[in-house]
This record gives structure tokens, sequence and C-alpha cells, in this order.
């Protein structure tokens, strides 16, 4: 438990850090089954479908494969984001370098960690765009190695 209202909102600027490092984790392991699907759908159905030749429906369906690749790998890099820092800054928080009292100490550290929550909350959200778009994708394949089976 907090003793200050200081030390609370320290404590809750550093665990929004953290659940905004264990959502980066869930979005990835999310993108990497959408990336195993998609290969398998287009391994399998592909396969069966082509039958020594593609039609409109599986080179389709190829392509919407690639574009779902792409966009769950691009989920998969690195991107810039911050989850953990060094608590040297705040030791130091002014620019003589006095030493600070633990209430400043706090109210920096919050403030501190809170500008790099804004800064990932807007790339997370673009991620999870991304893998939407990439769940989208493999749903597109999957219907048309389905059209491309049936015809």
């Amino acid at each position: 438990m907090a003793d200050s209202i200081e030390q609370l909102s320290f404590e809750l600027s550093l665990n929004a850090l953290a659940e905004q490092e264990r959502t980066l984790i869930s979005l990835r392991g999310c993108a990497g089954t959408v990336l195993g699907a998609a290969s398998i759908a287009s391994s399998f159905m592909g396969a069966k479908a082509s039958g020594g030749s593609f039609d409109v429906w599986a080179i389709s369906a190829t392509v919407w494969f690639v574009l779902c690749v792409v966009s769950a790998i691009w989920v998969l890099l690195p991107h810039e984001l911050t989850f953990a820092c060094r608590g040297e800054r705040l030791f130091f928080a002014s620019s003589n370098r006095r030493p600070v009292d633990v209430t400043e100490a706090y109210l920096a550290g919050g403030a501190w960690i809170e500008s790099f929550v804004r800064a990932n909350a807007s790339k997370l959200a673009e991620l999870a765009a991304w893998l939407t778009l990439s769940c989208l994708l493999l749903a597109a394949e999957v219907v048309f190695w389905t059209i491309s089976l049936v015809r």
C-alpha cells in the first residue's frame, strides 16, 4: 500500500507501463498464431485447390496470404517501445544535480513514466490495428481458398 498520494500516482503509472508490456506480448502471441494459421491454411487448402493449376480464386487467396503474413510479421518486428526506465535520473532531478526528496522523486518519476505510457499507447494501437488487418486478411484467404476448392 502506498504511503502517499505521490507514491500511489507513481505506482499506478508504473503499473500502466507493465500492462502495456503485457499487451504487446499478447499482440505478438496472437500475430504468431495468425501467421501459423495462414501458413497451414495456405499449404493444405492451396495444395488441394491448385490440382496442378491456379485459377483466379487461388491466385487471390495467395495474394491475401502474402498480405496476411506481411501484416503479422510487422506486429512481430521490434518497435520503439519503452517498458523500463532507470532510476538514476530521479536521483538528480534538477539541472544543478541536487538530490531531491522522495516526494519530488515520486512526482518526477510518475511524470517521466507517464510520458512513456503516452508514447507507447499510440504505437500499441497501431500494432493492434495491424493485427486486426492480419486477421481479416486470414479470413479472406480462407474464403478464397474455399471458393477455389468448390469450383
